[in-house]
């Protein structure tokens, strides 16, 4: 059974024009798609249909170069088949009841015109270029000028690699001097480099996006003051104990209280001591109507 959207296609001389005068059944082909270079009119060629198997030639009308062609084995009706094109572009041909039918049917040294919404001219593009930045790939259409707005950064091209280097001319020696260290600090700890951040990497545009939910707690204790050690010079251990001073209360809910410390006071909490509720909140572009970024604002701020 011949889909909907063919059904009706298959009584009609469509994708084949409707002056052509030739025999060949309306049933045989249900659709015709087309885009070739716009010096090239596609006409059939010839169509051929027996037990098993069918096959179209699509040529071009003026010398009969061949544009296209496909043989299929078994052809289903409403399928889409590619062809083999031998010509720059694409097309396609859906088969009809006739191509399956398994009666044969043959039409060779024909030139039948292809109704006009069946083919379409192929357009000229610029070239699509792959673009791979710290191994993250883009797509980049038409063309891409690089621009660098420092003098120390060095824009070059071989064949189809761009090059970003540093442009020593531009640095002193002791620049360099301090650069390579930091290299090779750099890879001498590559435990110490962040691939990941709990276990997710970055998206294709190299970005992780962090979500902040419900509240931040700052519980930093003011009323402790580190001090190196006198005997190694090194702030490695030591307290100085402010808080036999000035002991801290802490209120009824707050975050920051110890465990261990029982809260005496009746005083309600203040929501913005100790703890602030962040919120989300999506940058809109006004002009698209889509979020272009994201901001984490405090309660209370703007």
């Amino acid at each position: 059974m011949t889909p909907l959207l063919y059904s009706n296609n298959a009584d009609i001389k469509y994708p084949l024009s409707d002056f052509h005068t030739e025999d060949i059944p309306n049933d045989i082909l249900l659709d015709v798609s087309l885009s070739v270079p716009p010096d090239y009119e596609a006409v059939v060629g010839a169509v051929r249909v027996g037990l098993g198997f069918a096959f179209v030639s699509i040529e071009n009308k003026a010398d009969r170069r061949p544009i296209g062609h496909v043989l299929v084995q078994n052809p289903v009706v409403a399928r889409v088949y590619p062809l083999d094109m031998d010509v720059p572009g694409f097309g396609w041909v859906v088969w009809g009841p006739g191509a399956a039918s398994g009666k044969s049917y043959y039409s060779g040294d024909v030139s039948v015109d292809l109704d006009p919404e069946a083919v379409i001219a192929l357009k000229r593009t610029g070239l699509s270029l792959g673009l791979r930045v710290n191994t993250f790939e883009q797509d980049v259409n038409e063309f891409i000028e690089l621009l660098s707005g420092s003098d120390t950064l060095a824009i070059t091209r071989e064949g189809s690699t761009i090059y970003l280097d540093r442009n020593d001319e531009a640095l002193t020696e002791d620049d360099i001097t301090a650069l390579n260290l930091e290299q090779q600090a750099a890879l001498e700890n590559q435990e110490q480099v962040v691939y990941t951040v709990a276990g997710t990497p970055p998206d294709a545009e190299g970005n992780i996006d962090i979500i902040i939910v419900g509240c931040v707690s700052d519980c930093g204790d003011v009323r402790e003051l580190t001090i190196p050690r006198g005997d190694t010079a090194q702030g490695e251990t030591g307290e100085l104990p402010l808080d036999i001073f000035a002991v801290r209360e802490y209120v009824e809910g707050d975050p920051c209280a110890p465990s261990d410390l029982p809260q005496e006071s009746s005083e309600p909490f203040d929501p913005y001591a100790g703890c602030t509720n962040i919120t989300r909140v999506d940058i809109i572009d006004a002009t698209q109507g889509i979020a272009i970024g994201t901001l984490y604002t405090a309660e209370g701020t703007v």
